[in-house]
């Protein structure tokens, strides 16, 4: 009995097996292939479209660091204009009131109206410099407002 039932359990064996190893038919073949190849056409559209995405975001994050960059550049520009002219505008300053100084001491030499007159000159000089340090001035502070726009 042990034989029998051991031999009808290999024959359901056999035929479970040659049941799973089945070919399947050309035409479901090529239905599937055709499948996987429009499934995998479609990922690939999907992966495309994430790729350009990704380079348009890359693209706009550069465009806007160097934008940032320019911006910090001509901040910097002005800053460094502004701070030159000034710097300027300083020595052209001492420069008119060391003038002025010895214009007035050697004015002391002379009496009358020729003193009244060398005064007059050497005030009319140094407020010519104040006059051009302040255009100077202005002139850098108009330039930086450029810079920065």
């Amino acid at each position: 009995m042990k034989v029998i039932k051991c031999a009808i359990l290999g024959v359901i064996t056999v035929l479970a097996i040659s049941g799973c190893a089945k070919q399947e038919s050309v035409a479901d073949a090529q239905k599937q292939a055709a499948a996987a190849a429009i499934k995998g056409s479609e990922q690939v559209v999907d992966a495309k479209r994430d790729a350009a995405t990704a380079e348009i975001k890359a693209s706009e994050d550069v465009a806007k660091a160097e934008d940032k960059a320019v911006a910090q550049v001509d901040s910097a520009q002005a800053s460094a204009l502004q701070k030159t002219a000034n710097a300027e505008v300083k020595v052209s300053l001492a420069q008119a009131k060391s003038d002025y100084d010895v214009a007035v001491a050697k004015c002391r030499a002379l009496s009358g109206a020729d003193a009244k007159n060398c005064k007059s000159q050497a005030q009319a000089d140094l407020d010519a410099a104040k006059a051009a340090a302040n255009v100077t001035r202005q002139d850098a502070k108009s330039e930086a407002t450029e810079l920065k726009n």
